[in-house]
């Protein structure tokens, strides 16, 4: 009995599969570039989705809930960068002094911490929006702004409090790679992977694992239900109501649009944390599933992260009319202003034909005068 216990080959998951290790092997080689592409793109644009939803005629429950989501991933994203362009562009797989540094394997540790938490407040927003949403529909009532605001920061300190555990338990240690004459250094081995893990590792692994993970994707796939069972039941109400007013019309498709963009974003959280989920209770009732199945897709996980923190701007610019709206005055107005320094250097350092110079001033002013009006109008619709 204890010989089929200690030999892996007799436990599930105690092999590693070829396959998936050459597949991982060959992702590991493109990861690097993927992860600066999209993140370069998702702190772009998430910046952009700030910008547009605090403006002062787009300032709702909502948007407040969704700008808080977009500086999240703008945090998560951010740490992301220098991880990955030196643990994957400059440094290959092979454990070195120059991988595992004291230096870098520091920032490690606050990498894994900073990006667990930040995308952790992330989901637990989209809970929080998930959940305004259907009170609203069902009682067609919204907390004020500063309420709502209030309780977006109270998110970030709960999550810091759950991660606490997992806080103290981070640690560098000093370590040594047979064939190598220096040391390298490493982070010490949490409750997963580890044979003996500590009573303070399985209480972080558990309190992430079930109010970080768990938790929230039980509630966002409820309230995502009852969501679509709303979306259900005022598409049936919509059919009958032939005779109403075009703006009682309008207002209820304005809100159905809403309902389904923020239900298309809360999809997108489950499709990227089910599956984490699933693999982190395997990685808790299989000894060798961490070791053996978790690294290797842990790449792979990381860019479905990555790829959800980017893509809202997608979804508001597809989904949003006021949102491109919003996005195509701003536009407009940075346009006018580059127009109107050039016009300002231009007069300064250059004598040009007078016709051209009133046809380009005339061109200006209705470009600035159509920017405005635009704003003016969007800020009183």
């Amino acid at each position: 009995m204890s010989s089929n216990i200690s030999d892996p080959s007799k436990e599930p998951f105690g092999v590693v599969n070829a396959n998936l290790e050459k597949f991982a092997h060959w992702y590991w080689h493109i990861h690097g570039y993927l992860s600066l592409i999209i993140c370069t793109f998702g702190i772009f644009t998430n910046i952009l989705n700030v910008t547009v939803l605090t403006r002062k005629s787009m300032r709702t429950a909502i948007n407040c809930i969704l700008c808080a989501i977009a500086i999240s991933d703008i945090v998560t994203m951010s740490s992301y960068i220098p991880y990955a362009v030196h643990f994957y562009l400059i440094c290959d797989l092979t454990p070195s002094p120059e991988r595992y540094s004291y230096g870098w394997t520091t920032f490690l540790a606050i990498h894994g911490n900073v990006t667990t938490t930040s995308h952790c407040i992330s989901i637990w927003l989209a809970v929080f929006m998930a959940v305004m949403r259907y009170v609203y529909l069902q009682t067609k009532r919204c907390p004020s702004i500063k309420v709502t605001c209030a309780l977006i920061c109270v998110i970030p300190a709960f999550v810091a409090l759950i991660m606490m555990p997992n806080y103290l338990i981070t640690d560098v240690y000093e370590a040594s790679v047979p064939g190598l004459n220096a040391s390298i250094y490493r982070l010490n081995e949490y409750a997963l992977g580890n044979n003996n893990p500590t009573t303070r590792a399985l209480v972080a692994f558990w309190l992430y694992a079930i109010v970080g993970k768990l938790l929230p994707c039980t509630l966002i796939s409820i309230f995502m239900g009852l969501l679509l069972k709303k979306l259900h039941e005022s598409a049936k109400r919509q059919k009958r109501l032939f005779n109403a007013s075009d703006h009682a019309q309008k207002k209820k498709k304005r809100h159905k649009c809403t309902t389904t963009m923020l239900l298309v974003i809360i999809v997108m959280y489950m499709i990227t944390e089910l599956p984490q989920s699933f693999i982190i209770l395997m990685s808790a009732s299989y000894q060798y599933f961490f070791r053996n199945v978790y690294f290797l897709l842990a790449d792979i996980l990381d860019m479905a992260a990555l790829i959800n923190n980017a893509i809202n701007f997608v979804l508001y610019c597809t989904m949003s009319q006021q949102f491109r709206d919003h996005l195509y005055d701003l536009s407009g107005a940075l346009l006018c202003r580059t127009q109107r320094a050039k016009r300002k250097r231009f007069a300064n350092n250059v004598h040009y034909d007078t016709v051209n110079a009133s046809a380009n001033q005339s061109h200006l002013d209705h470009l600035c005068v159509t920017t405005a009006t635009s704003e003016k109008s969007l800020s009183h619709g």
